[in-house]
């Protein structure tokens, strides 16, 4: 009689022990999904990232500082050049490559711009697009593979004080672009190598000079989803303005009452393009009426001084309101903490799982 009650006791320890590995291995199971989750998430965005391709710049006999990783070249006014530019495909796959030129421009950040997304200031008479051109705009290279591409300067006739500021961008054709015939919708990363290039008459040119800036421009704008009033500050000299200090606010005419305020400090603006100066206009409605935008550029030991009245109409107001998607962004750091938040209440819950169904089969044995 003992021993079958012993025998008893032991199938129903092995049991809950068996309930026990069990649980064990739910919890270790979720954990493991998660840490691969992130992990792999991480992975796979870092290998995207990447490219699985790179450009090189090959040296050339007009470059002015050799140590400079873009083209910064000495070119005769009427001459011609070659610029070589290696195409570095690391990966197990053959790539389609686009070749483009663009002209450096000035976005909201107060950086140089070379995307060829911005466009051109009427004030920018000899862009570098119409300068430098590529020899081939598409370039198939094969896997672990490089190719050199060529791009043809025509300089021109009649030399120029200060520099023509651009880029070369390189990015790959996307699976979309390919199959233009299916009709699919996907999401498609986009990556791309910029190399910039100067070009310029006199080996002796200090590309950034503090020479002058206008303010060119207000308006209510839509940009991005927000409502913006934007102040275009214009460099309209062939040389860099880098290093300023850009402070401005905007309230209505005839008041004393500040609506907006904003400054930016270490803006850099293009040679002959604005600097979008941009005041958010956040939740607040735009209204209509007459405004007036005080504004300072500082830089090299100078000062401009600005002051302009413009008009918001009721039709811009109402159009720009309608229009704006005012939300909140949730920070990457966030994000992250309600991850570890996540899996510290999964590990603690699997831990007083666990010792809760120890503490019953002790009970019951």
């Amino acid at each position: 009689m003992a021993d079958s009650v012993l025998e008893e006791k032991a199938a129903n320890n092995q049991k809950k022990e068996g309930r026990t590995k069990l649980i064990k291995k739910v919890i270790y199971s979720i954990l493991l999904s998660f840490i691969f989750a992130i992990t792999g998430t991480v992975s796979v965005q870092a290998n995207e990232m990447l490219g699985g391709y790179t450009i090189e710049r090959v040296p050339n006999k007009h470059q002015i500082d050799s140590n400079l990783g873009y083209f910064y070249l000495f070119e005769q006014a009427g001459t011609q050049d070659r610029l070589g530019v290696k195409l570095v495909n690391s990966s197990n796959q053959a790539k389609v490559l686009k070749v483009k030129v663009t002209n450096a421009n000035t976005n909201s950040n107060g950086l140089l711009d070379y995307t060829g997304s911005l466009k051109d200031h009427k004030d920018l008479k000899q862009p570098l697009s119409s300068i430098v051109k590529a020899a081939q705009t598409e370039v198939t290279v094969p896997a672990k593979s490089t190719i050199e591409t060529t791009l043809t300067v025509s300089m021109p006739k009649e030399k120029f004080s200060g520099v023509i500021v651009g880029g070369i961008v390189v990015s790959e054709k996307s699976n979309e672009e390919k199959n233009k015939q299916k009709e699919e919708v996907s999401i498609q990363n986009t990556y791309n190598y910029t190399l910039g290039v100067v070009l310029t008459n006199d080996a002796k040119t200090v590309m950034n000079q503090h020479v002058s800036v206008t303010l060119d421009k207000v308006a209510p704008i839509l940009s991005d989803g927000k409502k913006i009033v934007q102040a275009d500050i214009l460099n309209p000299n062939s040389y860099i303005f880098d290093k300023a200090t850009v402070s401005g606010d905007i309230r209505k005419k005839d008041s004393d009452k500040v609506l907006k305020k904003q400054e930016k400090t270490d803006v850099s603006i293009a040679p002959h393009s604005v600097y979008p100066f941009q005041f958010d206009w956040g939740k607040d409605e735009l209204t209509p009426g007459e405004y007036l935008f005080t504004g300072s550029v500082k830089a090299g030991g100078k000062e401009w001084f600005f002051n302009r009245v413009f008009k918001i109409t009721a039709d811009s107001a109402k159009e720009i309101n309608e229009q704006s998607i005012y939300y909140v962004v949730i920070p990457l750091w966030l994000r992250i903490s309600w991850i570890v938040v996540l899996l510290i209440n999964i590990v603690g819950t699997g831990y007083l799982v666990i010792k809760r169904v120890k503490k019953i089969n002790k009970e019951k044995i």
